[in-house]
């Protein structure tokens, strides 16, 4: 008898221990987190800048200037003229505004002309979606007819920048500007007077020497037209001093 319950309880503890195997849970593997994902310019918008940066570099190697000299005439610090041809940055139209004028150069310098043929009178013709684009930072900027000879550049201009900072401030040029709001909402910023609000349909004339800034007013941002009269021409041309504040 004896014997017989020793065997019993034997087996009952056999029993109790199996079951507590069963109902062990071994712990849920916690979820390594992905690595994040650093973020990178669309691919456009690095070659856009890389060849904008190339761009500058060699007008600025070509006029025989360093980095600090061009910065001392633009009032843009060395290191992020350098970022700048490196293509380790991606700057704002004021920025990149200020290096033209201390390279006395516009858009057309940067966007690939079309050199006319000497005797040649020029004619220009763009269809929808033509011309030289230009992605800087939230806005976008089409050079429409981008020939050396033209004493006019024709802009259209999609503004996203949303405050006068982020735009590069304000800056001034020799020239005349007009300005035209295809749509949108537009608040131009011009140096003693009060910002100007402009819907689709209004436009401005105005002296580029006047320090000035084109921001969106709103969310939806704008799109403008835009013509400058060209004061430096292909790489050279008449050469004047830019103001810029």
């Amino acid at each position: 008898m004896k014997k017989d319950a020793s065997a019993s309880t034997t087996r009952k503890k056999a029993q109790v221990v199996d079951t507590a195997k069963k109902t062990v849970r071994k712990p849920k593997d916690k979820a390594v987190p992905a690595a994040p994902q650093g973020w990178r310019r669309p691919e456009g918008d690095q070659s856009m800048t890389q060849e904008l940066g190339v761009r500058i570099r060699a007008v600025r190697e070509a006029r025989g200037l360093s980095l600090a000299q061009l910065s001392e005439r633009c009032g843009v610090p060395g290191a992020t003229l350098s970022r700048i041809e490196n293509n380790k940055l991606s700057p704002t139209f004021g920025v990149l505004a200020r290096v033209m004028m201390g390279l006395e150069i516009d858009w057309v310098d940067l966007t690939a002309p079309k050199a006319s043929e000497p005797g040649d009178r020029l004619v220009s013709f763009a269809q929808p979606g033509d011309g030289e684009k230009r992605t800087v930072r939230d806005s976008t900027a089409t050079v429409l007819h981008s020939h050396e000879s033209a004493l006019s550049l024709p802009l259209l201009i999609d503004v996203r920048t949303r405050d006068l900072e982020s735009s590069g401030g304000l800056i001034g040029h020799r020239g005349e500007e007009f300005c035209y709001v295809l749509s949108g909402k537009l608040a131009l910023h011009l140096e003693g007077r009060p910002t100007r609000v402009m819907t689709a349909g209004a436009s401005a004339l105005f002296d580029s020497a006047t320090p000035h800034a084109y921001v969106a007013a709103d969310a939806g941002g704008a799109k403008i037209l835009i013509v400058v009269n060209r004061q430096f021409g292909m790489l050279g041309g008449d050469r004047g001093e830019s103001v810029a504040t």
